[in-house]
């Protein structure tokens, strides 16, 4: 996938995928001021935008009471943020980008795979050449969502594996760190640790099986959609196609944000309840 790329503090950055991003988390702040702005302690007062906050709130505090335990209302917060991250990101990959194209000043991707592909043949003069021409060529940017960038759901799940790694050494402290050293102290002493390895393992293994997931399922759900829009262009007879597709996709981005936040709680859980159950065997 193509990006249009800046510098910034000398590192080459997604600049598409980095004001998509801000631009989305910017419409949740002001969703959220939106809704609180509309909060009541009198019941009478109730709204609309009262009875939505506060669903999506106990859902949340469901979710992470279920799965964390007595701890969970100390996630509510990031475990809430993660879900509608991901939903807001997922939906703004749906919209219409394509039709910025109709306008002059919209954001311009410079082309360079020709000169790319010709260099890296070794053709070095059909190399320059095609870079020659194609320096001043560029077509419109089609929008993505911020998740078909590995950067982002990478990032997101970097920092679910340090809060599960954090939020066990908080509850267990060093008796759930040396889970994950090679040897473990005692008060019988010093004996060897044979399941570190298997522990770093699955330490690498929840960042990668998280990013990768829904990656592929935002990317797969952006082709699918431009798809059958360009059949629907081809062959007008299945005109309402797109549509039915787009709420399959609407339907799939909801999907993508319950899994990907279930998984982060399930994560968080199983790290607190072993760091407690290490701490209660500790005691006895």
């Amino acid at each position: 996938m193509q990006h249009i790329e800046t510098q910034i503090l000398g590192q080459t950055v997604h600049a598409d995928t980095l004001y998509f991003t801000w631009a989305c988390m910017g419409f949740i702040l002001l969703a959220g001021v939106f809704l609180v702005s509309g909060l009541s302690a009198d019941v009478d007062k109730f709204g609309k935008r009262q009875f939505f906050a506060e669903g999506i709130f106990s859902f949340i505090r469901g979710l992470t009471r279920d799965q964390i335990g007595k701890r969970g209302d100390q996630y509510v917060f990031f475990i809430g943020s993660i879900f509608l991250f991901i939903l807001v990101n997922y939906y703004a990959g749906l919209l219409p980008w394509k039709m910025g194209s109709l306008f002059e000043w919209w954001p311009q991707m410079p082309v360079h795979e020709v000169a790319s592909a010709a260099a890296e043949h070794g053709n070095e003069v059909a190399g320059a050449a095609a870079h020659e021409a194609v320096e001043h060529a560029s077509h419109p940017w089609h929008g993505a969502s911020p998740c078909a960038d590995i950067n982002v759901p990478a990032g997101m799940a970097l920092v679910v594996v340090c809060v599960y790694f954090l939020s066990g050494a908080l509850v267990g402290g060093f008796k759930y760190i040396q889970e994950f050293l090679p040897v473990k102290f005692s008060k019988k002493g010093i004996s060897f640790n044979g399941m570190f390895l298997i522990e770093l393992m699955d330490l690498a293994v929840r960042p990668l099986t998280l990013s990768l997931r829904l990656l592929a399922n935002t990317v797969a759900g952006e082709i699918l959609l431009a798809t059958f829009i360009t059949f629907t262009l081809l062959v007008p007879a299945i005109i309402p196609l797109p549509g039915v597709v787009l709420a399959f996709e609407v339907a799939v981005g909801l999907l993508q944000a319950f899994i990907f936040t279930i998984l982060s709680t399930v994560y968080i859980g199983v790290a607190v309840k072993h760091a407690e159950h290490l701490v209660h065997d500790d005691h006895h």
